[in-house]
């Protein structure tokens, strides 16, 4: 006894596997689109973490210029404050006082992505001759608000 295939059941045969490769296609490639995208997003949000850690930084190293510049004293105690430093001769800069909210302070767009920058000087409760001095970096991206603080004491030097 003999079985005999018809060419319409192979057909129908390739057809189901032709679907079932079309799905699996589909599914690798929205799988590579998801994935591409999340890397880029992550890549975006370190730029931004670096630049704004970077920013923090360099406050930092301004604010001890300024102190070294118009002394220990210039550094007068708040909330929130901005360092103007836009002149090249230190003597020329000033350190604003901005009123609340802090978060608010100066504005600084970086690579399309816009950063606002503060800083705030606390006294040392354990020495009168040192000030605690906090840099707080703000911006958004897709993950919502992000924030970099970097903190420094400073002393009076010219009184150790």
């Amino acid at each position: 006894m003999m079985i005999k295939i018809t060419k319409y059941k192979l057909r129908g045969q390739s057809m189901i596997e032709v679907v079932i490769g079309l799905g699996v296609v589909v599914l690798l490639a929205i799988s590579l689109v998801t994935t591409s995208l999340i890397t880029q997003r992550t890549s975006r949000s370190a730029r931004n973490n670096s630049q704004a850690t970077k920013l923090a930084q360099e406050t930092l190293e301004q604010i001890r210029i300024y102190r070294d510049h118009r002394g220990f004293n210039a550094l007068s105690e708040g909330s929130c404050y901005i360092l103007n430093a836009t002149d090249a001769d230190p003597l020329n800069w000033s350190l604003n006082s901005v009123a609340p909210p802090c978060p608010v302070g100066e504005a600084i767009t970086l690579n399309s992505t816009l950063f606002n920058r503060y800083l705030i000087i606390e006294p040392d409760n354990s020495n009168a001759n040192k000030k605690i001095i906090t840099v707080s970096i703000t911006w958004e991206d897709s993950a919502g608000k992000q924030n970099v603080t970097d903190q420094t004491i400073l002393t009076k030097w010219d009184y150790i």
